[in-house]
Parts: structure tokens; C-alpha cells; sequence
């Protein structure tokens, strides 16, 4: 069987030596360390969860995706669209647009991850018309403020020869990984086409953009930058979302008790552990003597006593519950230790961590923070979880996952909103967590999804393939868990009390009862010879 080649004919061949001459020269190299790769093919390690998610569905955007046969048909939509913008400003033609673009060339293969197998010329046709169709998809998003008639009446791309495209298959596939083309692309033909002066321009591109991202962003942004920012800092639409919902730095938004109030607390839940623990040390001297006691009548062979002592046994079960009921609810240090040591040796990309129904009915209660996903924090003292805000609509599945994708390829080292993912999928189990998560305001009431498929969505996301390096958020999680554990402890604890407490009348006239069966045994046994009765059977 004959391997297969990249190449179908000679010309093939000396166009890839001479693109293999041009990435070795010097001018070249000094090019690549300029421009940092920022557009990424995805690995089936990530995709391979749900593929559709990371390929485009309708509309093909850069060179990863543009000669798609799938997506193809859709092409001369772009052209319309692409026409629409050229129209508006009625300066250039397409040409005239590639030939702008015409040295930028080396400078868009550089911002590619993989190597494009096309021609410089092929190359910026296609980019030129997608960047034109982006431009004219995102000036609906224009901040009516900043227009003016900048861009107005150009004619809606989703609204051509009677055809409507699927809005939302469109803005998921915009925000796809592979589906990116550098912002000054776009930036570039804006200049080249508009007489508005270039920071104006910037200010125009940036509204739009961050505009675009407000409308579609699951979760809210951590900070605002202004609209020349957007354009100038970041290399795409999906990075620039990335980085308005993900906070790099820790922020002290979360509320924080006073320290005295918590120390009280603490000391006051100390001190009724110990009460109650000396209580019922009292009581269980008590038991345990009723208890041998029992055991003894048990092992008596006289044949009055046989009758009572099938009904002994439910009673002698409780002997075996005296030590756990009489135990301190708290762990010892050695424990403790032992358990910590556990927590490290498990993988940190595991979240361990009961369900929203669960936490809720160990009296956690949810609250919404400002400040994304590096504000999560619980509060110990008062058992008070706070969350980020989320807004889910139809796409955001493939948005978040895409933005899961994006940072494990250029964050691989921190994955704090791949993180934020997991641990939304480990406490959301079933609809009842959504609705009590919807009803503290973690999940906003206005999103369009129901209840169940919002709970799909969550339990649908994929885990993180390596170490998250999360050491806040993984902390966070700790807490909780381990407050719930006490929790359960503490209540098993009380109840456990309360049940010998209301029982205490019980035992009383048990412990009466077994005291006088036993002094009438030895009453009768100093008038009798009772050691043939107390032989074993």
C-alpha cells in the first residue's frame, strides 16, 4: 500500500521549497519573535469530548476553516457581506484591499500555530473577505454613542436574497478556536478604507468587540479596559473574551467576617461540643453497666428468666453505638493530619466536593460575587459559599468550552477557568441544584435555557487533562468539603444525644428492672443451689 503525501504534483513540491527557504531566512525568524503565535488548531485531547463544539457548523473563518467543503456554500454569503462594507465606503475594491494586506503576509502566517499550506495570494483573498464579513456582522454592535454614521446603513449580512442564517450557529462559530483572524486585520482595512482619523478608528473597532462580548459573555467581566485596549492588547475576539471574564490577579472582593465575630463562633461551637460530650460521658456510665448487666441475665439458664431474654438483643445493639455516640465529633490532630496528607496525595485535577443539594442541606448557603472566578471563597464562620454570576443561552456551551480549549493552549500553567468549570459540574448533579443555584442568583434568571439543560450543559463539560495549578480555588474547595464533613459529624452528633436524652426514662426503668432481676437471682440463689443453672447450655 502506497503512504500518502502532502504532495499531488511537482509544483507542489517547489512551492514547499520555496516556502521551507522563506521560513528559514533571517528576515523571517526575526518576524516570528516579533509576532506571538495566537490562533491554535485543537488537539483531539480536548475536542475529542464533543468535536462539533470546536468545528465550525455554518460560516468558516480563517485559513483553518475556510476551504472547508462542508462550510464552502456559505461563501457567497461573505461575499455579499464582504461587498456591503466595500459599498458603504465606496473608496476601494477587493483588490485593492489584498493588495494592502499584500506585506502583512508573513506577519498573518506567524500568528498561526499550524502551518498553512497556501499561497500568499490565496491566503489574503480569504482573509480580506473574512475580515470584511466579520466587520460587517460586529457593526450591529456598535455603541450607538461612538458611531455616528461610521458604519450605519450597511446592509444586515443575516438578511440576504430572502435567507436567513441562523444567527446563533454563527456567533458560535465566531467565537471558535480555530475559526480566529488577528484583530488587525480588521484594524487594517478600517484604516485603509475610513477618513476618520486611526484613533478613532480604534475606538470604533474596540466598541463593537467589546460590545460583542458583553452581549454573548457566560460570565460577567472582572474589569473593564477602554475600547483601544481591546484592539491593541489582545489578538482576537475569543482571547479578548478570555481575558475580560478571567481575573489573573486576587482580587479582596469577597466579603470577610470580623475576626472577633468569628473567633466567638468558633469558640462558642468548641464549647458546646465539649457540654455535650461530658453529658454524655455521664450517661454512658449508666449504659455500660445496664448493658453487662444485660449480658449477664443473658448467659442465666433458669427458666423463669428465658422468657425475657429474647427480647434483650434489640437492647444489646446499643452497646455497639456507645463509643461512636460518646466520641468527639471533631477529628483528633492525628487524624486531621492523616487526612490532609490524603488531600495532597490526590490528583489536583479531581474535584471531590458534595452536590449544590447536599451543601444546602448542611446549611451552606450561595451567594453571587463580583470579581469572576478568582473571587470564589467560602465563608468558614458562616458557612456562606460565594459564586460568580453565569447567564447561559443556547451557545454558551460551545463558548465555555471553547474558552476551556483556548486557555489550556496558551495558559497551561494556571487553568483557573477550567477549573471554574469542573467545579460547577462536580456540585450540579441534578435539576434540583440548578434550581436552588437559579434561586440564590449564581445562575441568572433571564437565561434562556431550562432548568434541565442547564443541568446537560454542566454535567456535559470535560475535564481538564493535567494539573490545574489552582492552589486558591482547590483551597476554596477544601474548606467546603470539610465543612460539610463536620457539619455532618456535629449533626450526627447531636442527634445521636438527643435520641439518649429523649430515651433517658426508657433506660431508667430498664436499668431499675435489671437491678432487681438480678438481686431476687441472688436471693434466690443463697436459699438455692444455683451453679447447675448458670452452667452453659
Amino acid at each position: 500500500m502506497a503512504s500518502q503525501s502532502i504532495f499531488s504534483s511537482e509544483s507542489d513540491q517547489d512551492h514547499w521549497v520555496i516556502r521551507i527557504n522563506q521560513m528559514v531566512s533571517e528576515t523571517h525568524n526575526s518576524i516570528l519573535k516579533k509576532i506571538p503565535v495566537c490562533i491554535y488548531h485543537v488537539p483531539k485531547s480536548l475536542s475529542s469530548a464533543k468535536p462539533e463544539a470546536f468545528s465550525p457548523q455554518l460560516i468558516a473563518i480563517g485559513p483553518y476553516t475556510h476551504f472547508r467543503p462542508e462550510l464552502y456554500p456559505m461563501e457567497r454569503f461573505k461575499i455579499f457581506a464582504a461587498k456591503a462594507v466595500l459599498d458603504h465606503f465606496n473608496k476601494h475594491d477587493l483588490k485593492q484591499v489584498v493588495e494592502e494586506f499584500r506585506h502583512t503576509a508573513t506577519f498573518i502566517r506567524a500568528s498561526y500555530h499550524k502551518y498553512l499550506d497556501l499561497k500568499d495570494e490565496t491566503l489574503l483573498y480569504s482573509m480580506a473577505i473574512d475580515a470584511l464579513f466579520l466587520l460587517n456582522f460586529y457593526h450591529n454592535y456598535l455603541n450607538e454613542k461612538l458611531s455616528g454614521s461610521f458604519m450605519m446603513g450597511i446592509e444586515d449580512p443575516l438578511q440576504l436574497s430572502g435567507v436567513k442564517l441562523a444567527r446563533d450557529a454563527t456567533i458560535r462559530d465566531i467565537l471558535m478556536v480555530e475559526n480566529q483572524i488577528p484583530t488587525y486585520s480588521l484594524l487594517k482595512i478600517l484604516l485603509f478604507e475610513s477618513s476618520e482619523p486611526a484613533h478613532s478608528v480604534q475606538e470604533y473597532l474596540g466598541s463593537m468587540l467589546l460590545s460583542f462580548c458583553h452581549q454573548h459573555s457566560p460570565l460577567k467581566f472582572t474589569h473593564t479596559i477602554t475600547c483601544s485596549e481591546a484592539v491593541s492588547k489582545h489578538h482576537h475576539v475569543l482571547d479578548l473574551m478570555y481575558h475580560l471574564v478571567v481575573s489573573h490577579a486576587v482580587k479582596a472582593e469577597t466579603p470577610i467576617p470580623e475576626q472577633g465575630e468569628g473567633t466567638s463562633a468558633a469558640v462558642q461551637k468548641s464549647s458546646n461540643y465539649e457540654a455535650m460530650a461530658i453529658s454524655f460521658k455521664k450517661v454512658k456510665g449508666v449504659l455500660t453497666w445496664t448493658v453487662d448487666s444485660l449480658n449477664k441475665l443473658k448467659d442465666v439458664n433458669i427458666p423463669f428468666v428465658k422468657p425475657v431474654k429474647r427480647h434483650l438483643d434489640p437492647v444489646l445493639k446499643v452497646s455497639s453505638q456507645l463509643d461512636t455516640l460518646s466520641s468527639h465529633p471533631k477529628l483528633s490532630e492525628e487524624e486531621e493530619e492523616e487526612e490532609e496528607e490524603e488531600e495532597e496525595d490526590v490528583a489536583p485535577m479531581i474535584i471531590n466536593i458534595p452536590c449544590v443539594r447536599e451543601l444546602h442541606s448542611a446549611g451552606v448557603c450561595f451567594k453571587p460575587v463580583e470579581g469572576g472566578n478568582m473571587a470564589i471563597e467560602f465563608d468558614e464562620t458562616k458557612g456562606i459559599f460565594y459564586l460568580p454570576v453565569v447567564k447561559l443561552d443556547v451557545n454558551s456551551e460551545v463558548i465555555m468550552r471553547n474558552l476551556v480549549a483556548y486557555e489550556a493552549l496558551t495558559q497551561p500553567d494556571f487553568l483557573i477557568f477550567t477549573r471554574y468549570t469542573e467545579l460547577m459540574r462536580a456540585i450540579v448533579d441534578t435539576v434540583e441544584d440548578v434550581k436552588l443555584l437559579m434561586k440564590a442568583g449564581i445562575i441568572e434568571s433571564g437565561s434562556t435555557l431550562t432548568v434541565e439543560e442547564t443541568e446537560e450543559l454542566f454535567n456535559g463539560m470535560s475535564k481538564s487533562i493535567g494539573p490545574t495549578k489552582t492552589h486558591k480555588l482547590d483551597e476554596t474547595i477544601n474548606k467546603v468539603n470539610k465543612y460539610y464533613h463536620d457539619k455532618r459529624k456535629a449533626n450526627f452528633f447531636k442527634a445521636s444525644t438527643d435520641y439518649v436524652y429523649r430515651s433517658w426514662k426508657f433506660f431508667t426503668l430498664l436499668a431499675t428492672f435489671v437491678l432487681l432481676a438480678m438481686t431476687a437471682i441472688e436471693t434466690f440463689c443463697v436459699a438455692y443451689d444455683c451453679h447447675r443453672y448458670f452452667a452453659p447450655e
